[in-house]
């Protein structure tokens, strides 16, 4: 018997089959192969490392120098990620609350523009513990133990009296019309052609009872603020507060008529700006700033090791000074205008922090950012763009 087939039916019965056949010259998967798996892994981790140890940094910086703008100087930081953690004592939970607000919004310069980089901010539970107010020694040799404010006195009507342009100029409220008489009166009695030559009267009647000590509070205010060539006296919620410039010869007199104990409330920020310490103080300060420069990393605010020296001297010619002093910070034109305002302020925070961490009471200090807008020199040469950036240092006048 025999059987025939056609070739296609052959072809349908035979079973192929593949061998993988391991050849010596070549190598195994495991382990070579992870090795440029793990090269890849390795080059991540040191591109992404700076990253965010810079993300860390910028974080830390804008949350410290907002919380140091904004006079809160019992704030300590510490920054993991994007996370705040604030540790202190503040004086209040409302203190707290505010200290969280403002390192919530600290902004800090990025490639991109301005962004806020804390997204999760811890601040102090409680128990909160109150701080007395702190004074310049010159000042507080002559004041009398701060009193409380009563409640009366906080409640007392406010007022602002300032001289200008050799008028003087009432505004405010006094409790009644008889209140009012008076001291519009005492004001008028001050005229003295060149000093004073009128009075701008726009005080308000606000129709409750005078306290106790009121009127010679007010007095007060019309007594200082006349032998001011310029300035402000006030009284707001039971505290008296003056800003005067004025000759030498009659700064200590009105320093301590202004710091006297006082019959209702108590004395506030007294700021007396004898105008030849003005000028010695702006001077001292401008040779010191135009002789030498305080050096930043490059588009940060991050001060070089190398201004050390120089902010020492800094340090000790602001203590010379008078009254509250502005930090101010300036770029050139290079670059987008938000981004120069916001490094001119951060530069300028720096400097205030490093000022305050040489024994400079923080309250003395205020911090500005102006960016590219008041050059001293052309923006169309490097040594013009070089003379722009830079920080100045100027007394707060009264007027201001």
């Amino acid at each position: 018997m025999s059987y025939e087939t056609v070739d296609g039916e052959e072809k349908a019965r035979v079973t192929r089959s593949r061998r993988i056949v391991r050849r010596d010259d070549h190598l195994p998967f495991v382990p070579f192969g992870v090795i440029p798996l793990a090269g890849l892994g390795l080059l991540f981790l040191i591109a992404i490392g700076p990253f965010a140890f810079g993300v860390q940094s910028a974080t830390k910086r804008a949350v410290a120098e907002a919380l140091a703008a904004n006079g809160m100087d019992w704030a300590r930081t510490s920054v993991s990620g994007q996370s705040v953690t604030i540790s202190g004592e503040p004086a209040s939970g409302a203190e707290a609350h505010k200290a969280r607000m403002i390192a919530k919004e600290a902004a800090s310069a990025t490639p991109f523009g301005l962004a806020r980089p804390a997204t999760r901010v811890t601040v102090p539970q409680g128990p909160y513990k109150a701080r007395p107010e702190t004074r310049d020694e010159e000042e507080t040799a002559a004041v009398a133990p701060l009193q409380d404010v009563t409640d009366d006195a906080a409640a007392a009507p406010s007022w602002h009296f300032t001289i200008t342009n050799s008028v003087l100029t009432l505004t405010g409220a006094m409790p009644d019309q008889a209140t009012k008489d008076t001291v519009v009166r005492h004001a008028f009695n001050k005229i003295s052609p060149p000093y004073i030559t009128g009075v701008d009267d726009q005080l308000e009647i606000a129709g409750v009872e005078p306290p106790a000590g009121y009127i010679q509070v007010a007095m007060r205010g019309v007594n200082t603020i006349s032998k001011c060539d310029t300035g402000q006296a006030a009284f707001e919620q039971g505290r008296f507060s003056l800003r005067c410039e004025l000759p030498e010869s009659e700064a200590a007199a009105v320093r301590r008529d202004a710091n006297a104990s006082m019959p209702l409330g108590t004395v506030g920020k007294v700021d007396i700006l004898p105008h030849e310490a003005v000028i010695t103080c702006e001077a001292e300060l401008s040779d010191l700033l135009m002789d030498a420069r305080i050096e930043f990393d490059s588009s940060s605010s991050v001060i070089d090791a190398s201004s050390n020296a120089l902010l020492d001297a800094v340090a000790a010619a602001v203590r010379r000074c008078p009254g509250t002093l502005r930090i101010e910070g300036h770029t050139d034109s290079t670059g987008p205008e938000d981004d120069n305002e916001t490094l001119s302020r951060n530069r300028a925070l720096a400097v205030r922090n490093a000022l305050v961490a040489r024994n400079l009471d923080p309250q003395r200090l205020i911090a500005e950012g102006y960016g590219a807008t008041r050059p001293i020199a052309g923006n169309t040469t490097p040594e013009g763009r070089a003379r722009n950036r830079r920080i100045e240092i100027r007394v707060v006048r009264a007027s201001e």
